[in-house]
């Protein structure tokens, strides 16, 4: 059989090789392709155009053709199945639809709409457009294939894929070049609604009803939703397997008979009726959900009767409350992961690195760090990014929980082992941890024989209730988080030097926010955008925000926002709405106690001491004092490299602040406190 050859227009290299995927399947080794892409191409060979959008799109290819070849500009449809991904986005959301000319996002929308789509709101945008529509609100972003042309900005993108050729299309080419369709059975339910459309065309088409119907039994068996088509006589003509599975009723049973006869509970006379779609509801059945679209099926506008698809949600939803329901009553669920975790400074990165590392193994971890510093959400993230994260995660805090009840607590208790203990008994934390974490927080508040109690059970992995004699085994993965100085604690007595190198075999410091400053804005601008608010500050409350110590770190932070956006009267806050502790110029003792503790330990005081001495001599000029001036300036023997090391330990005190390019550093006033007691 001679071989056809059908010229490709598009404006995507993607979109063409869609097209060309798609008639392959079909056609196999009838036909051969050619390329806008992909030039020279010799039109006399030519026997067929296929064009993906309007002639005005490709003029100066068309305008070099002359009538002797067919075109045809391809009617397109979309993955079915991908369209899933729209079902998770709430009713009234506005979606920027993106494509690469205004004509294709129209007829986009309009598609999508018919599909049932209409409680979104759908805004065509394009790259082509005159007037472009406001991108203010708009949370999701929907495309075929054309990421790149999405705006900036937009973080939620639903990629539904390059939209393929529709089943008229197919016909159509069939039928111009005398082509055999005897593979039609491979299309999925994605055309379903297209054979319907062109149901007329396809019987002048193939000789054989017959074997049309048969085609299209396959394709409708093949789906994964019910389906019932019903004529405009209200007779039904099509009710495939999965209908049959969900109903009950067999398909001898359903063709031919009039759909009030077959399945008046799903009220097909509404669309009969109105003919208007009536999209996605959720109705009961026989004790089942279902979750069904109607759509009124119109040719030549003329009403040609219904399309009914539809789904049984029933054992899902079961299954779903039932998972969350036991979650929830044994508070076993986690809310964060590692993308919970906002910031960009190279501490943050270098620490989400390592925790992921810690992750991978099932060795104790010890996160250490200050209040507010995010350590339960360092804890949940690793617990999710574990081999243990289809298991519980139980979470158990010991600051001001007494000895008795953290007892019963982790190990649960039998009956009638204390006045008012349950009846039957209860199950202890470390059980219901049961290949999962359990994740210790406040440790360091844990009473001394809770701490003894902790450690049997991480040696010997196993668990006794509270006046019970049997031993219970359990495979846990613990994590313990802790703002105390445990080490210090184990000089005074108060925590057992034992269970501490037990917790500490992968230790984790949470950094404090004023080691990684660079990452406030980037917080500040994540709780903004998460109240939906814009605003900006003074040069007054950012200088503030960069220099104040954020003893309560993102906690803290997140306070301080909420603070501001609740008292400022306008979009830009200024130091009238920030709140008074901030605006307290002096500076704690427990602060400069903290920063000469944190000297102290990073080497000498005597150099530190002879860096701020120079230091404050420009305390009251405008430009502060270069690396290269200060080395001059000291009258001790000291390295480039040893002033830099330093340098960057009284940055970490908040001691000195180091400026961009050639600004210099200056003493800040924390930095002259601790200078005048060093």
């Amino acid at each position: 059989m001679e071989q056809k050859i059908i010229l490709i227009l598009t404006k995507e290299v993607a979109v063409y090789e869609v097209f060309r995927n798609t008639l392959h399947e079909n056609f196999g080794n009838s036909v051969q392709f050619r390329s806008n892409h992909y030039p020279p191409v010799n039109m006399n060979e030519v026997d067929l155009i296929l064009s993906s959008g309007p002639k005005k799109a490709f003029r100066d290819i068309i305008e070099q053709l002359n009538d002797r070849i067919p075109y045809i500009q391809a009617n397109r449809s979309i993955d079915f199945y991908k369209l899933e991904k729209l079902l998770e986005v709430k009713s009234n959301t506005k979606c920027l639809l993106v494509s690469n000319d205004t004509e294709t996002a129209l007829e986009s929308v309009t598609l999508l709409q018919r599909l049932g789509f209409e409680h979104l709101k759908l805004i065509a945008f394009a790259p082509d457009m005159d007037k472009p529509p406001q991108l203010d609100e708009i949370s999701v972003v929907i495309t075929h294939g054309l990421q790149h042309l999405v705006p900036k900005g937009m973080h939620r993108i639903i990629d539904l894929g390059d939209r393929s050729l529709d089943l008229s299309t197919i016909f159509e080419i069939s039928t111009m070049l005398k082509l055999s369709l005897d593979k039609t059975h491979l299309f999925t339910m994605d055309y379903f609604r297209n054979f319907v459309r062109i149901g007329r065309r396809l019987s002048a088409s193939i000789q054989s009803e017959r074997l049309l119907n048969k085609q299209l039994e396959i394709v409708l068996d093949a789906a994964h939703e019910g389906i019932i088509w019903v004529d405009y006589n209200g007779i039904v003509t099509v009710f495939n397997k999965e209908a049959t599975s969900i109903l009950g009723i067999s398909n001898e049973d359903a063709i031919g008979k009039y759909y009030s006869d077959v399945v008046r509970d799903l009220d097909i006379e509404e669309v009969m009726l109105k003919k208007i779609e009536i999209p996605r509801q959720i109705i009961h059945v026989h004790g089942l959900q279902i979750l069904i679209t109607k759509t009124p099926i119109v040719l030549d506008n003329v009403f040609s009767g219904a399309v009914i698809t539809f789904q049984d949600v029933s054992h899902v939803q079961r299954m779903e409350q039932e998972i969350r329901k036991k979650k929830t009553e044994s508070g076993l669920t986690i809310k964060y992961t590692f993308d919970s975790i906002i910031g960009i400074s190279e501490e943050i990165e270098k620490l989400k690195k390592t925790a992921k590392k810690l992750a991978k193994s099932d060795y104790t971890i010890l996160i250490s760090g200050e209040s507010g510093t995010g350590k339960e959400i360092f804890a949940q993230a690793i617990h999710e990014h574990s081999s243990r994260r289809k298991g519980p995660f139980v979470a158990v805090n010991f600051a001001g929980i007494t000895q008795s009840l953290a007892e019963s607590e982790l190990f649960g208790y039998e009956e009638g082992a204390f006045t008012g203990a349950r009846s039957g008994g209860s199950t202890g934390l470390f059980e219901l941890a049961q290949n999962g974490t359990i994740f210790l927080d406040e440790i360091g508040d844990a009473p001394l024989n809770i701490q003894a109690a902790i450690l049997r059970v991480l040696q010997e992995k196993q668990v006794k209730r509270v006046g019970g004699n049997k031993v219970i085994p359990v495979d846990v993965r613990v994590i313990a988080a802790t703002n105390k100085d445990l080490a210090q604690m184990i000089e005074k007595g108060t925590f057992r030097e034992d269970l501490f190198y037990r917790l500490n075999q992968l230790p984790l410091e949470i950094l404090p926010l004023r080691e990684r400053k660079e990452d406030i804005p980037y917080i500040i601008n994540y709780f903004l955008n998460q109240r939906k608010i814009k605003m900006s500050f003074t040069p007054e409350v950012e200088a503030l925000i960069s220099t104040y110590h954020w003893p309560g770190n993102v906690r803290e932070l997140e306070g301080f926002i909420n603070y501001v956006t609740v008292t400022a009267d306008s979009s830009k806050a200024d130091m009238e709405q920030i709140p008074p502790k901030m605006k307290k110029s002096n500076i704690s003792q427990h602060r400069i106690e903290l920063a000469k503790k944190y000297l102290d330990n990073h080497g000498g005081r005597s150099v530190f001491k002879k860096i701020l001495e120079v230091l404050v001599t420009y305390t009251d000029k405008n430009t502060g004092i270069g690396r290269g001036s200060l080395h001059r300036l000291l009258d001790i023997e000291i390295t480039e490299s040893q002033l830099r090391t330093r340098m960057e330990t009284l940055r970490r005190a908040d001691c000195i602040a180091v400026g961009t390019k050639k600004q210099g550093t200056k003493i800040t006033s924390l930095g002259q406190e601790v200078y005048t007691q060093l």
